[in-house]
């Protein structure tokens, strides 16, 4: 399980440097903006903007590294760290058992808890996805869809290959 989660980690972190040189490709003035934005936050006067802007911008992999570290917040080094990528993947299957488990402790009866379990996991899904728009840039009804369907039909699979199992081998 770990390589697949690294291979995907990866992907991910690869997807998004793709689609930030595909942004400074396409509209540079957009990006060269989001430079002149980063050192203003950080205080920097107009004109010393402009010469970071003019120093970065000269050169297409400074652009990309810069765009990459400080727009998206990867580090290169944040890639191929697999023991701390499995410990966030480890914390964030426990949070998002809670909605699932927690309705089984509270409610009476297994149709009710599952009725309960089943619409928390919803919401808690399409929340997720709004979340993750913060990180990958889309918006945020796509991308609370997107983890909404994803995370149903592999609940949904789940659910069902458990009933399969129950049926016909226990």
């Amino acid at each position: 399980m770990a390589p697949i989660c690294r291979l995907a980690h990866k992907n991910f972190f690869e997807n998004q440097i793709d689609r930030e040189k595909r942004e400074i490709e396409e509209d540079p003035e957009k990006e060269t903006q989001e430079i002149r934005e980063i050192f203003g936050e950080l205080g920097f006067s107009r004109d010393e903007q402009e010469i970071a802007v003019k120093h970065i911008t000269s050169n297409k992999e400074t652009w990309l590294k810069f765009m990459v570290q400080e727009e998206i917040g990867i580090s290169p080094g944040l890639i191929d760290k697999p023991y701390e990528i499995g410990a966030i993947s480890a914390v964030s299957f426990l949070i998002g058992a809670i909605p699932a488990i927690m309705p089984f402790f509270i409610f009476g009866t297994v149709v009710q808890a599952l009725i309960i379990s089943a619409t928390s996991v919803l919401i808690f899904l399409f929340v997720l996805g709004m979340l993750k728009s913060r990180i990958t840039k889309v918006k945020w009804y796509k991308s609370g869809l997107e983890t909404l369907i994803i995370g149903s039909v592999s609940c949904g699979s789940g659910f069902l290959l458990g009933r399969i199992i129950a049926e016909n081998f226990i």
